[in-house]
């Protein structure tokens, strides 16, 4: 292979990464940060905070998180990667299809020629071999 179509693959390869990374971030350079909850308030060091009494009976410590609204979103979010994961696998499934296809057709063709060939390679020797046996001898 010529080392041509391998330099082509490379710069390829490199400016797709170099794409992909830099589609990623957003304008202000920050990834993905309006998914992420805010942080709480938190009190200063010279305040004491005072720890709110827990019921003994009944605490979940998942609660804040099962009532916020970004846990909707969270599962919005979760349903839109499945949906796009589905989309990109079925592509991909088709793609893969088409090209197992696209190969078979090919080498289906060339085994047509190669059997073409070899037909006309055969019925050269044949006429070879008959000119030969019927030209006359000069000795």
């Amino acid at each position: 292979m010529a080392p041509g179509p391998f330099l082509w693959l490379l710069v390829g390869v490199g400016l797709g990464s170099w794409w992909s990374s830099n589609k990623r971030f957003n304008v202000d350079c920050q990834f993905h940060r309006s998914a992420l909850p805010p942080i709480p308030n938190h009190p200063e060091p010279q305040q004491k905070a005072q720890p709110e009494p827990v019921p003994a009976g009944n605490y979940q410590p998942s609660t804040y998180w099962n009532n916020t609204p970004y846990n909707h979103d969270w599962e919005q979010e979760r349903a839109r990667v499945r949906q796009f994961s589905r989309t990109a696998e079925d592509t991909v499934t088709e793609l893969s299809e088409a090209t197992l296809n696209t190969i078979l057709q090919a080498t289906e063709a060339l085994k047509a020629k190669m059997a073409e060939h070899r037909a006309l390679r055969e019925e050269e020797r044949r006429l070879e071999e008959a000119q030969r046996r019927s030209s006359p001898r000069l000795i």
